[in-house]
């Protein structure tokens, strides 16, 4: 059975989203001439994903879809950029100009827009599609043939292009795909792998223009969920510790009802743990206690208040009800030995992972104010403030304990 987390994850939902355009447009499930009379919806999505790429100033889609953008108005609107339009010339040098366009900018770390680099990019691109442009302009019976040249002397019948257009359209999804899973961490800068994925099944598979409007409006849709997604992680996740930030939990509070637990987290002596180990091992410990608040059970959600502070927040639920969940998270923290890193440790992995020998594990431990919220309607702001007296109370108490008020 497959798990939630799975199901949840953008992979799983690129690659579904995939199998079903594919399924609709190869067993026409949708009549064309319905898919058709939405060509110019097709063409405003990549139009508001290249906006959407301006204003986050993101340079490798906005350049990417450029390549749909212009394949879409040469298939339908040809006279718009000088040309006559050609149904072979378009499936010959579509699949062949949007391989190499990804190579060349899908590779690469995302660096902004409004830099060399982005600059860079754009002239990479216009420059591809110029000689693209230049192709489609004096596209020959000559060209044709030559790119019909077989290569690899096989013959698969669900394949409909030559040997040389399947071999660099392999090439490039398996470096595109390698690159942006392997070094690369936001949404926008793993997407274009699925992108050209979506882009190239058309022209490999179906090679139809209705087949053409669904995938190039789906690999739009992939850019505009991405970007909207790093956009929601920027102002909701908490960089470090990967879990939601002070201001998620601002609009958690606008969500609750009359009856809520919350408890204030702080991690005991982190200062002086900071001095004596450094920021990076710090930043290490964050993580950690993080990762162990954020697997609390009895429904409670875990934030980043702010410094080693943590805030946990039980919706519907009563201080005496989530004691022992809070009780158990505290005592899983205080067990956890952390690993220091040797001063010696290699910058790069070893090929052969070796043991260090008498590793030195630390512990830390977590005080724990909770505060119920009372009948009488008083905000957040004042449960907040008592769950902060709690937390100090729990400090006074020796730390590495849970008071409730």
């Amino acid at each position: 059975m497959v798990s939630m987390k799975i199901v949840k994850s953008s992979h799983f939902v690129y690659f579904f989203s995939i199998v079903t355009t594919f399924l609709i447009a190869y067993f026409d499930i949708i009549p064309t001439k319905i898919i058709l009379s939405f060509k110019n919806i097709s063409i405003g999505f990549i139009l508001i994903s290249i906006i959407f790429s301006l204003f986050f100033a993101r340079s490798k889609s906005f350049v990417l879809l450029l390549i749909p953008l212009f394949f879409s108005f040469y298939m339908f609107y040809p006279y718009l950029l000088g040309l006559d339009g050609g149904k072979h010339s378009f499936w010959y040098l579509f699949p062949i100009t949007t391989s190499f366009g990804f190579l060349f900018i899908g590779i690469f770390q995302e660096r902004g827009l409004y830099c060399f680099y982005g600059t860079a990019k754009i002239l990479i691109i216009v420059t591809l599609l110029g000689i693209t442009y230049y192709l489609l302009s004096y596209f020959s019976s000559d060209l044709k043939n030559a790119l019909d040249t077989s290569i690899l002397n096989f013959n698969i019948s669900a394949v409909k292009v030559n040997d040389f257009t399947l071999l660099i359209s392999l090439l490039s999804v398996l470096f595109v795909t390698a690159i942006s899973n392997l070094f690369f961490t936001t949404n926008i800068e793993k997407v274009p792998s699925w992108t050209l994925i979506a882009l190239l099944i058309p022209a490999l598979f179906i090679q139809t223009q209705s087949s053409f409007v669904l995938f190039t409006t789906l690999s739009a849709i992939f850019v505009m969920g991405a970007l909207l997604k790093d956009a929601y992680s920027m102002s909701y996740i908490d960089t470090l510790t990967k879990i939601p930030a002070r201001r998620a939990l601002e609009e958690a509070f606008l969500k609750l009802g009359s009856t809520y637990t919350i408890a204030m987290v702080d991690i005991d002596f982190f200062k002086k743990f900071n001095d004596k180990y450094g920021h990076d091992v710090g930043d290490d410990v964050l993580k950690l206690v993080a990762e162990e608040l954020n697997n609390v059970k009895g429904g409670g959600h875990a934030f980043r208040y702010g410094g080693e502070e943590f805030t946990i927040l039980f919706s519907n639920k009563k201080a005496e009800e989530v004691l022992v969940y809070l009780e158990k998270v505290r005592v899983s923290i205080a067990k956890r030995a952390f690993i220091l890193r040797a001063k010696d440790r290699p910058k790069k992995s070893p090929e052969k992972k070796i043991k260090p020998k008498n590793p030195k594990g630390v512990h830390v431990t977590v005080s724990i104010g909770v505060a119920n919220a009372p009948t009488n309607g008083k905000t957040t702001q004042i449960i907040m403030k008592k769950a902060d007296n709690a937390l100090y109370k729990a400090k006074e108490s020796g730390r590495n304990c849970t008071i409730k008020i």
